[in-house]
This record gives C-alpha cells, sequence and structure tokens, in this order.
C-alpha cells in the first residue's frame, strides 16, 4: 500500500485538462483538488464530464485529451501509483458473457498490475483473490459463473477486483447502477468501512441526495469546469446546484430529507 509522504494532503490534483470529442469540449481547462482520506462524490449535470473526468485522469482518453495537462495522485504521476489505485468502471463497460468465475474476476485485478514477466497468478495472489471475495460478501459464489450473478452480486465482484491489491484511493464510475436497494446498501456499508480504515474513495454519482448522504466532499461540474469543490455541506447550495443544472429550486433542504435526484 503506498506510504505518501505527512505533508502529501491531496490525493487527486488535475490542473489544465482538456478533453474534446469531435470538435465538442466536454472538459475545459479544469482544475480541481480532491484531499486525501475523503470519500468524495463528483456530481453534474447529464454530459458534464464526470465519467470523462475519471477516465482521462486514468490515463484511458489519451486520444482525446489535449494541452499539457498535470495530473497526480498523492504528488505522483499515474504511473507511480497503479498497485495502490483501484478502479472500478461502469458496469455496461463490462462483458458478462466472458466465461469467468467470481475469483476469476478478483484474480484479474490482482494479475493485471504484476509487474512480473511471468502474469500467472501465484499463491500469494490467489490468498489476496479470496480475501478481496470475502470482504464483499461473495464466499458461497467465488466459483459461479459472473454471467450467473444478479445486478448487485456482479457490482460486489467488479468490487473485489477493485480491493485485491489493498489500494489507498478507490476510483468508482457509478458504482450503484442497475442495482437493487439492498445491494446499493451493501455497497454502500463495505465503502464506508473502507473509508474509516484510511482508504481515499472518489466517486462519480449522478444521485445528489445520495451523494450528500455518503460523501464528506464534493466535486460539482458544469459546462465543463469545476463550478464548486469542498466539503459536502458548503458546496451542496441551492445556488450551486441550480447553476450546475440549469434548475431553479430550493435542493439543499430536501437532499438528505427525500433523497431529491436531479439527474
Amino acid at each position: 500500500m503506498l506510504a505518501p509522504a505527512p505533508t502529501t494532503t491531496t490525493a487527486l490534483s488535475v490542473r489544465g485538462l482538456t478533453v474534446n470529442y469531435g470538435t465538442g469540449v466536454i472538459l475545459d481547462e479544469l482544475d480541481v483538488k480532491i484531499p486525501r482520506g475523503s470519500f468524495a462524490g463528483i456530481v453534474g449535470a447529464n454530459g458534464s464530464g464526470k465519467s470523462t473526468l475519471l477516465q482521462a485522469c486514468l490515463g484511458l482518453l489519451p486520444k482525446a485529451t489535449r494541452g499539457q495537462a498535470q495530473v497526480e495522485f498523492f504528488g505522483k504521476p499515474l504511473r507511480a501509483i497503479r498497485t495502490d489505485l483501484g478502479y472500478m468502471p461502469q458496469s455496461q463497460q463490462v462483458d458478462w458473457d466472458f466465461p469467468a468465475t467470481v475469483l476469476d474476476v478478483a484474480l484479474m485485478g490482482r494479475t493485471a498490475s504484476k509487474r512480473s514477466w511471468w502474469p500467472w497468478p501465484n499463491s500469494a495472489d490467489k490468498k489476496a483473490a479470496r480475501q478481496a471475495v470475502a470482504a464483499v460478501g461473495l464466499q458461497k459464489y467465488s466459483g459461479a459463473a459472473i454471467g450467473a450473478l444478479s445486478g448487485g452480486q456482479r457490482q460486489r465482484a467488479l468490487l473485489a477486483r477493485t480491493l485485491v491489491n489493498s489500494p489507498e484511493l478507490l476510483v468508482l464510475d457509478e458504482p450503484f447502477q442497475g442495482i437493487d436497494a439492498f445491494s446499493q446498501e451493501t455497497i454502500v456499508d463495505i465503502l464506508r468501512e473502507l473509508h474509516q480504515s484510511g482508504t481515499t474513495i472518489i466517486m462519480v454519482h449522478h444521485n445528489l441526495a445520495e451523494v450528500a448522504e455518503y460523501c464528506d466532499h464534493v466535486t460539482l461540474l458544469a459546462n465543463g469546469k469545476v463550478s464548486a469543490n469542498g466539503p459536502t455541506h458548503k458546496t451542496l447550495t441551492d445556488t450551486a446546484i441550480s447553476d450546475a443544472y440549469n434548475l431553479p429550486g430550493n435542493f439543499s433542504a430536501n437532499l438528505t430529507r427525500d433523497r431529491r435526484s436531479v439527474s
């Protein structure tokens, strides 16, 4: 696990990030800092660039990224902290017909990060995978094909893959998409426990009320830039939400009461 210097208080620092798709600018000279140790939510209207921000920071959009952006994790470039970062993509980006078991999925996270010329899993890899599967409560399904699982179980299998290297930073893209309320609460409980143990979590999520409930830090995107960034209670104001979503209304008073979503 990464051990940042005591002076490193920022988990993610982005400066001058621009992403274009064709002639459209998705992110425009974007700057943002997310503190180490936070449970951070990235929110914004549809098309505001939430998932694009994560993917660009992780080097997944090299052809669309423009300019001389600087992206650092704990003060280091991505290549220096890959094994200490766990990324969970949106579920629709996964081929669920791929012939793999839950344990196989967890092992994929282990072997993909190996720097050895020999990529096959060893006993330590298998032990880590079993521990990750247990951490998400899927021990009894470890030999089950991922295609046979429910939506919530699939998400937990993906989370196991994300956790297999005991990363200091989790990056999650819409982790609750397409799952039932019980499965969501199960995953939230896992994330809260990880956060309490010191893991930094950065999560894209479309539901403002749930972000207000789960997260202690929020980054609000609008028009390709960060319109607000900081502690949740200071960031999700009526003015900031109305400006970002171009909707009038009294949102902040209702966020935790009725989980109103403006996605």
